[in-house]
């Protein structure tokens, strides 16, 4: 078959993605060996196909792999798993960086900007305690501090913010729907990138969890869509972590109060950037 008819059907898109779901759903149903073999083999295929095929998508699809073959592969040189965070995401930072560099992905299109940061602030901050309370309920996680002082909550926020939201975000939200909704379109592309963002949490064997996650990263893709914000959606999936692993199965009383104070100021700043013809 010739390349142009399968990029016309989608196949060099498809066979991918169908690897990257079926390397996630054997991790779902306890077949990790086999999953890695998978995503080894799928990363070797878009690194090789890279060299013939010159586009956007290869590259971005590559982060999930990869990211995945990390995350198994990193010695654990921590016992608590909050420290360990920070030895996983670390190394993505690398292949985001040249991603950037080879400009695969305009800092634009990552949303590499603080413009209208302070309006998209307030409901960044309830969107991500709305979807970590909901989790929560989901999971029932215990919390990932050890001890409630200062210092293990501010290690927790500052791993939940720079390094879990900043490199998912951009993996999920800045690259692949940015190359996703180019190649499929605007809702086609935030669709199936939240259903991919969806499974690649099938470590945690819940099926409400994929459910969940799905919708929730459905969420973050409208809200990165009208934001283009990585930091607004990288601190919205870090305060989700932090809702899910610190306040509400420590103060789950706290969550309603927490949510709504900012979500009013976010109507209010509408509102009144309404009046003013400013939006």
């Amino acid at each position: 078959m010739k390349l142009e008819n399968a990029e016309r059907y989608y196949l060099d898109l498809i066979f991918p993605v169908f690897l990257i779901m079926s390397a996630e759903l054997l991790i779902f149903f306890g077949h990790s060996e086999a999953a890695m073999y998978i995503h080894a083999l799928n990363l070797i295929f878009l690194s090789l196909s890279s060299i013939f095929i010159r586009n956007r998508t290869y590259p971005a699809l590559m982060l999930l792999p990869l990211f995945r073959l990390l995350n198994v592969a990193m010695p654990v040189f921590f016992h608590l798993t909050l420290h360990s965070y920070v030895m996983v995401y670390a190394p993505m930072f690398i292949p985001i960086y040249l991603i950037l560099k080879e400009r695969f992905i305009t800092r634009e299109e990552a949303g590499l900007t603080f413009e209208r940061f302070w309006y998209y602030l307030p409901l960044s901050v309830s969107l991500g305690l709305v979807l970590g309370w909901g989790e929560y309920l989901v999971l029932k996680p215990q919390m990932l501090t050890v001890e409630n002082d200062l210092q293990d909550i501010l290690i927790l926020v500052l791993t939940m913010i720079i390094f879990v939201g900043v490199v998912e975000e951009f993996v999920f939200r800045s690259a692949l729907q940015t190359v996703l909704q180019e190649r499929i379109g605007l809702v086609s592309g935030l669709l199936l990138t939240s259903l991919i963002f969806g499974f690649m949490h099938s470590g945690y064997r819940v099926p409400l969890e994929l459910f969940y996650v799905t919708i929730a990263g459905l969420a973050f893709g409208i809200l990165f869509w009208f934001s283009k914000s990585l930091p607004i959606i990288a601190l919205a999936h870090g305060i989700t972590n932090i809702s899910l692993f610190l306040i509400a199965p420590l103060k789950q009383e706290m969550l309603p109060y927490l949510i709504i104070g900012p979500l009013f100021l976010f109507l209010f700043y509408a509102y009144a950037l309404k009046r003013l013809g400013h939006v």
